[in-house]
């Protein structure tokens, strides 16, 4: 005899075995015992959460001759109706595929309008469940409404839909609606090994979680996905590497590891990776989930949300949000989301996350190679800090020692952090000065300090920042960011350069600052205010 098929198999037999969606189940139950039943209902919800079988239950449940004995569970229940259900061979329940018997007026009219006024055999009620019924043409819609609005006492219609937004409101407002959801995996893992042991098949829970997080909380798509392994198998085992290769399924670390490849400037190692997983059978769809999965972890770590140590939470804290977001934004755009040649979007996808990863070095070369054009075209001596700011070689230079000592222990304070991709950050301190515990760092303009404490607030930097003072000073230091003040006696002499050295620099921060991307605001940079 031939075998059926997992999802039908196993489709629950009554309200107690319906998965993941117990306050639908209680509020079903509850209007069979206080016998207040709705005589339309609208079941809306993703595919494969369980809304056709939730419908089947439901009739079998208010037809039951035992129900009131047995009360909540059927399953096992061999009354007449319940048989006639179970081997859908029921005259008292219909199913009805809108989508192809009865889209036109004619056809719902002949299948069911013509025969709702019949109860066929003892049963107390007549069940129609009209599935994907927001195909139902105008017309159509328009039929049933009558019916909706005068239904016989013993009819009960309940229409299935994964789009509700097509159905008129007029027919939505005769209706009791019941929304289904995605079911959770830890739900659907629990049920996989249930079914395997059954099936005499050895599956882990930690396997059977890799088979329901690609699911999309979707219990028969669970369900098939296993049933596809079970057929793959040998020796009456699942493992991780024949889910992995049966269902295209990556691992869970090459999609960070491939982000770090990016982001450390080996575009070629990157690509190497996805041409592995694609010769291993990886599927578009799997390559595509694990990138979005990544990106959630990677906000997640970023905010505090998911605390634990791992690959992802170091790339977090090295990334800018603002380049998390829009990491996520090419992963997610409309273009890549196409499985026709879908090598080639994916490695165009890579592409443009190696330029994302490039903007701060390109910042860094632009900058250096416009200070560098200007010391040339006004003969201009080179300090030991290319970003410090710059004096003529016919000036005098008060203190000169003292200067060129304090400029060395400001150059290697801001070198400590060069690993750091917004290192360019730290370039815009004009001076500073130590003060007890306290190690007060000048900027020329308020958008530099509100750009650098966005990233000198992490703690991982905050122990680097501590780890230099004491190597440069001697001891440990706190950070404060002011703003330069011309009362303020600091370490550095290039605040007592001309106005012209001044303006040189304002212009390259600016540069810099306005390449970085549409982040800033020039107009908040140069801490003009905001014209009326």
């Amino acid at each position: 005899m031939q075998k059926e098929v997992l999802y039908r198999k196993w489709r629950p037999k009554s309200l107690t075995e319906i998965l993941g969606q117990e306050e639908i189940v209680k509020l079903l139950i509850n209007s069979i015992t206080h016998k207040r039943l709705s005589q339309s209902y609208v079941f809306s919800g993703p595919s494969g959460t369980g809304k056709t079988s939730t419908a089947r239950v439901f009739a079998k449940s208010v037809n039951c001759e035992n129900y009131d004995t047995l009360k909540l569970d059927i399953s096992n229940c061999s009354c007449a109706s319940c048989s006639s259900i179970n081997d859908y061979s029921s005259t008292s329940l219909i199913e009805l595929d809108a989508a192809s018997s009865i889209r036109q007026v004619e056809d719902l009219t002949e299948v069911m309008l013509q025969k709702i006024n019949f109860l066929s055999g003892l049963n107390k009620f007549k069940v129609y469940i009209l599935d994907e019924v927001h195909m139902l043409s105008r017309h159509s819609f328009n039929a049933l409404l009558k019916t909706l609005e005068e239904p016989p006492d013993h009819l009960i219609i309940i229409l299935v839909t994964t789009d509700p937004q097509k159905i008129p409101q007029t027919i939505l407002s005769r209706c009791q609606i019941v929304e289904f959801k995605s079911i959770d995996e830890s739900n659907i893992s629990t049920k996989l090994v249930k079914i395997a042991q059954s099936e005499k098949i050895t599956l882990t829970t930690k396997d059977a979680h890799i088979i329901a997080s690609h699911a999309n909380g979707s219990l028969r798509n669970a369900e098939n996905l296993l049933e596809k392994c079970i057929l793959k198998q040998n020796n009456n085992g699942i493992d991780e590497n024949l889910i992995r290769y049966t269902l295209g399924i990556i691992a869970d670390d090459i999609p960070v590891k491939i982000l770090n490849y990016l982001y450390s400037e080996d575009l070629s190692s990157a690509l190497q990776i996805l041409n592995e997983e694609i010769i291993k059978g990886s599927s578009f769809s799997s390559i595509m989930s694990g990138f979005r999965k990544t990106c959630v972890k990677l906000i997640h770590s970023k905010y505090g949300l998911e605390t634990k140590k791992s690959e992802i939470s170091k790339m977090a804290s090295i990334l800018d949000i603002t380049i998390i977001k829009k990491i996520s934004e090419i992963i997610n755009a409309e273009d890549i989301i196409n499985i026709a040649n879908f090598r080639l979007n994916l490695e165009i996808m890579f592409i443009k996350l190696f330029e994302l990863f490039q903007i701060p070095s390109k910042i860094s070369s632009i900058s250096q190679k416009k200070n560098t054009d200007q010391i040339e075209s006004n003969d201009i001596k080179i300090p030991v800090n290319q970003n410090d700011l710059i004096q003529p070689k016919n000036k005098p230079v008060q203190s000169e020692s003292n200067s060129i000592h304090s400029q060395s222990n400001l150059t290697k304070f801001i070198q400590a952090f060069e690993d750091k991709n917004w290192h360019w950050k730290m370039k815009t301190i004009k001076s500073y000065k130590v003060h007890e515990n306290l190690l007060n760092l000048y900027f020329a303009h308020k958008s530099q300090i509100d750009m650098l404490k966005v990233e000198i607030n992490n703690p991982e930097n905050i122990k680097l920042a501590k780890t230099a003072t004491k190597s440069i000073w001697g001891k440990e230091l706190l950070l404060n960011l002011k703003l330069t003040n011309n009362n303020d006696k600091t370490n550095d002499a290039s605040d007592k350069t001309n106005n012209a050295s001044d303006k040189t620099n304002e212009a390259l921060f600016l540069s810099e600052a306005s390449k970085y991307g549409k982040l800033i605001s020039l107009k908040e940079i140069r801490n003009e205010p905001k014209k009326s």
